[in-house]
C-alpha cells in the first residue's frame, strides 16, 4: 500500500496515427541501412526526432516526453531506444543534474561518423528556399510602352487535334457544343 495513487499510464487519443507516425519516421531513412538493422521500428522513429533535432541545433535536448511524444511511441521506449544508441557507440548523453531542484533535459549529441556523414548528405537532398519552385515565364518579351503584347512574338505551337469518337465528332467540337449549351 502507498499514500500516493497508481501512476496512470498515458494512452495516445489516437493509435492508429501514432502507429502511422512511427512507421513513416522509421521508413524515412533516420540512418544507414547497416546502423538501421540494429533497431526496431519505434526505436528507428526516436532516433529520427533526436537526429532531426541535432542536425537542427548541433544538440538534441528536447526531454524524453516530447522526443516520445513526436515519435508516436511511449516514454520507455524512447529511453530504451536512447540507451541502445549509446550503448552501441552512436550518441553520447549528458545529464544536467541540479541538487534541490528538477534537472535540465540531457543532451545527446551524434558522435557516430557514419550517421553524420547519412545525416549531411540528407540535408544537402531537401530543396533549398523554402522548397517553393522558381518561376520562368514562358514568353520573355519585353513590353514597349503603347503596346499590349510582347515586342518580341513567340513561336505558334500547332493546334492539337482532337481524337475522333465514336460518332465522327472531335473533341474540340464538343467542348463548343458545351459551351453554346451553358450560354
Amino acid at each position: 500500500m502507498s499514500l500516493f495513487p497508481p501512476r496512470r499510464r498515458p494512452v495516445s487519443s489516437d493509435r492508429i496515427a501514432s502507429r502511422d507516425r512511427r512507421r513513416l519516421l522509421a521508413c524515412s531513412g533516420p540512418m544507414p541501412p547497416t546502423l538501421a538493422s540494429r533497431f526496431t521500428t519505434g526505436e528507428l522513429a526516436v532516433l529520427r526526432i533526436v537526429a532531426d533535432e541535432v542536425a537542427e541545433k548541433g544538440v538534441c535536448g528536447l526531454c524524453i516526453d516530447a522526443i516520445a511524444a513526436r515519435a508516436g511511441v511511449c516514454r520507455r521506449l524512447a529511453q530504451n531506444a536512447i540507451r541502445l544508441a549509446e550503448g552501441d557507440g552512436l550518441l553520447t548523453i549528458q545529464e544536467r543534474r541540479h541538487q534541490g531542484r528538477r534537472s535540465d533535459p540531457n543532451l545527446l549529441r551524434i558522435i557516430s561518423r557514419e550517421w553524420q556523414a547519412w545525416m549531411r548528405r540528407a540535408r544537402g537532398n531537401q530543396p533549398k528556399g523554402g522548397g517553393c519552385k522558381s518561376l520562368h515565364p514562358t514568353d520573355k518579351g519585353v513590353l514597349t510602352p503603347g503596346t499590349t503584347s510582347p515586342a518580341v512574338p513567340s513561336k505558334k505551337l500547332p493546334e492539337r487535334q482532337g481524337r475522333l469518337e465514336d460518332n465522327g465528332s472531335s473533341q474540340p467540337a464538343r467542348v463548343a457544343e458545351a459551351a453554346k449549351a451553358m450560354r
